[in-house]
């Protein structure tokens, strides 16, 4: 049963409902003006039962909100600590600049993860972030250039991470691409800096 068909038979009922119950409520409202007060009697009674079914059904859709606020925090949640181990991870992988296979373990897990929650764009920035991993590993290494190529490709996977978290929480904010890759670019120039004096006179 498709979701509009249902939805037609769900008025049909509901209308022969209203009529068949417009119709009991006439006759006895009418059989009631000959006896005292049962006019009066079926009115609170018909009141009452109409306040029992708009109770209910806020009751119900107040908790319907309820469950959906606290499916979209966990959510939430879940997203970010997924972005936030993906983010260390392959920090980590591009400091031990070696083919780790528990580093590569936990990559594989974080990305089927991601895969989950992620947005089109996450998902698609991470990718650019492997194929930086996998050309910089090749040969078991990763040497210092291919670890700043990867962590170029990291700060733009940061940029995409941070407008779906803002996007989720509804905080609109300016993009940031271009102030996180300068503030990556400053990170490697100090990085740099803090190599040994041979390293840096070259």
């Amino acid at each position: 049963m498709s979701f509009r068909r249902r939805d037609l038979l769900y008025l049909a009922a509901l209308a022969l409902g209203s009529g068949l119950a417009y119709i009991a409520f006439r006759e006895l409202y009418l059989a009631g003006a000959y006896v005292p007060y049962a006019q009066e009697m079926v009115l609170i009674f018909l009141g009452a039962v109409a306040t029992i079914i708009l109770t209910a059904a806020l009751l119900n859709r107040q908790t319907e909100l309820e469950l959906r606020k606290e499916g979209r925090v966990l959510v939430f949640q879940q997203k970010s600590d997924i972005y936030m181990a993906c983010i260390e991870t392959v920090a980590r992988i591009v400091q031990a600049e070696a083919l780790e296979p528990r580093l590569i373990d936990e990559l594989r897990v974080l990305n089927h993860k991601l895969a989950v929650v992620g947005s089109a764009e996450v998902v698609a920035k991470f990718d650019a972030v492997l194929r930086g991993l996998l050309e910089g590993l090749a040969d078991g290494r990763l040497a210092a250039l291919d670890g700043e190529r990867v962590m170029s490709a990291l700060a733009d996977l940061t940029a995409a991470m941070r407008g779906d978290i803002l996007e989720e929480a509804g905080l609109a904010e300016p993009a940031t691409l271009l102030a996180i890759r300068r503030n990556a670019a400053r990170m490697e120039e100090l990085d740099d800096l803090g190599g040994t004096p041979e390293q840096v006179a070259r």
